[in-house]
């Protein structure tokens, strides 16, 4: 049997385990990046490689050709005996989930099971784990269902087919409605024009400054219920707050930390600015003064006018304009 998971932390666990058959270990941070409509698994594979090779994550043609490997073996897996998809219940993995469901969905398999806990694998003891591929279910219609329609409006250039995702509530797939309500708290908020990640790594600098080593769990710690959200996603939202023409946060040294290897940008130190705390307070708005060029799936938010807006009261997507 083959086994897919989200990533190579997982994949360790499972092996260790002693569970048998190949493990498929899914390494895209889909929150993070283009996800366009309208393209075959392979072709957005190479919109996907791209991105990730653009953010320093790996060379362009070991991105690529890792790629290639994890599509040839999911479209190898149909000479497996069975399928087994294991997926934890937050953003990073519902997302991967959804993706796999859809595909799965147009390439059926005649044992396809999942496993899917509100637990991390990461961190799970092998007994745990032997336990969870014991009680594995079969994938029902109604999931392959719901994952092409979550799928589907995740990589629209309209956000609100999420909205309806979510309204359908999660009894096909009971960890999606939060892990998406979660994505469109990604959308610069009405007020202050934050995402809530970007105002959560802006209250940990509030203190003082700090490395993004530290701000990287006190910005999870505050609300989140776990760090679900990588390093490389995390310096990037931090770069990106410490750029435009009025930065939000400032670094004490002028590099990026590449030249020190992968984990020199987290050993940067970084502090608020006077703009920063000011659009922390509600006083300004993060997108009119310094703009926005960020992919939620599909959608493409661009300049200084956002198209769409999160009203955290209302708990819903506003239309600018």
């Amino acid at each position: 049997m083959l086994h897919v998971t989200n990533g190579d932390s997982a994949a360790e666990r499972i092996r260790a385990a002693g569970v048998e058959g190949p493990i498929l270990p899914w390494r895209d941070v889909l929150h993070d990046g283009p996800v366009p409509p309208g393209l075959p698994l392979e072709a957005l594979s190479e919109v996907r490689a791209g991105f990730i090779a653009s953010r320093g994550w790996g060379a362009a043609d070991e991105v690529r050709a890792s790629f290639a490997e994890r599509d040839r073996t999911l479209a190898a897996s149909r000479d497996e005996d069975e399928v087994v998809l294991w997926f934890e219940h937050d953003l990073y993995d519902q997302l991967q989930l959804i993706q796999l469901l859809d595909w799965c969905a147009a390439h059926p398999h005649p044992r396809l099971t999942l496993i899917n806990p509100a637990e991390y694998l990461g961190m799970m003891d092998a007994a745990r784990i032997r336990e969870l591929f014991d009680d594995r279910a079969t994938v029902t219609p109604e999931q392959l269902a719901l994952g092409r329609r979550a799928w589907d409006a995740f990589r629209a250039p309209d956000p609100r087919g999420l909205e309806a995702v979510i309204a359908g509530g999660g009894d096909a797939m009971p960890h999606l409605p939060a892990a998406l309500f979660r994505l469109l708290e990604e959308y610069p908020a009405v007020g202050n024009g934050l995402s809530r990640s970007q105002e959560q790594i802006l209250i940990a600098f509030a203190g003082g400054p700090s490395t993004l080593r530290e701000a990287y769990p006190a910005s999870h710690h505050q609300v989140e219920d776990a760090i679900w959200m990588g390093d490389g996603s995390f310096a990037g939202l931090v770069q990106a707050l410490a750029s435009g023409p009025t930065p939000l946060l400032a670094f004490e040294d002028d590099g990026d930390g590449a030249d020190g290897g992968p984990g020199a940008a987290m050993d940067r130190r970084a502090a608020l600015t006077d703009a920063g705390r000011e659009v922390l307070s509600g006083g300004a708005d993060a997108v009119r003064m310094n703009g926005i060029d960020r992919w939620i799936g599909g959608v493409h938010l661009s300049g200084r006018d956002a198209r769409w807006r999160w009203d955290a009261d209302e708990e819903r997507l506003v239309e600018a304009g």
